[in-house]
């Protein structure tokens, strides 16, 4: 499994980062989660074809992680048309108003000839992706929201979305977990903030799960200045290896 971190920031514009999304490459599957803005150029940076990705898991449906989403169809559409093929059927995964909002997006949009398959899923449901098993659980956010753990036959990857600390998220934890993509918008100063988590947080509740890697993402402008002492502050209980993440950072498992 091979994790690309597209984007690692927030509705916030900032220089450095696009906004939320996360490609795995499979043996067999290029899979996105989120689709924020500034996500489809990054694709195209991370050498990997927008052509193959062929499933869509959304954690919510703020603008920061789904507004490239009709982007990514409209250049597989445009694309396909030039190499005289018609487009894939894509699949898309996400939280209790997910059809409703692809509906909406394509009948305003008519001319997106791509075909979309999209199905809601609740917590604990299970979907196969090739040989990989992705488990969704409900996380903490403004919105209906969802966490991911995508396991392959060698590796196991749990992606947070944007989530207050979520004994839902510690659960897909469970067992050896290779990497932890997990949300860490604000130093601690901000902690009184809802709807995300900080470093003590997130500290407080992972540290006796055995995670080899956590790499934090989903980084407001306040972070900056402060990555050090945020790492420092999750090592204080947690043994294992702390990144900050930044845009086109690759993990290879």
């Amino acid at each position: 499994m091979n994790i690309i971190l597209l984007g690692t920031g927030v509705a916030i514009p900032q220089l450095e980062k696009a906004q939320s999304g996360i490609l795995v490459k499979t043996p067999e599957d290029l899979v996105l989660f989120d689709c924020g803005a500034g996500i489809l150029g990054r694709i195209a940076q991370s050498g990997y074809d927008y052509l193959k990705i062929t499933t869509v898991f959304f954690t919510h449906h703020h603008l920061d992680h789904n507004s490239d989403f009709l982007a990514l169809l409209k250049a597989q559409q445009l694309t396909s048309e030039d190499l005289g093929v018609k487009s894939q059927k894509i699949r898309v995964y996400g939280p209790e108003g997910t059809i409703d909002w692809i509906n909406t997006l394509l009948s305003a949009y008519k001319y997106i000839d791509v075909e979309v398959d999209v199905k809601e899923l609740c917590d604990g449901d299970v979907i196969r992706v090739g040989s990989s098993v992705v488990t969704a659980r409900k996380s903490i956010h403004s919105l209906p929201s969802l966490a991911y753990r995508m396991k392959t036959p060698t590796s196991t990857f749990v992606y947070s979305g944007d989530t207050e600390p979520s004994d839902a998220i510690k659960e897909l934890c469970h067992g050896n977990v290779d990497v932890l993509v997990h949300e860490c918008s604000f130093p601690d100063e901000f902690s009184y903030i809802t709807n995300h988590t900080t470093p003590a947080k997130l500290r407080d509740l992972i540290y006796d799960r055995d995670i080899e890697r956590i790499v934090l993402t989903h980084l407001y402008p306040h972070t900056i200045g402060h990555e050090n002492t945020m790492i420092e502050t999750i090592k204080e209980k947690f043994k294992g290896r702390v990144d900050v993440g930044y845009d086109l950072m690759k993990i290879f498992l």
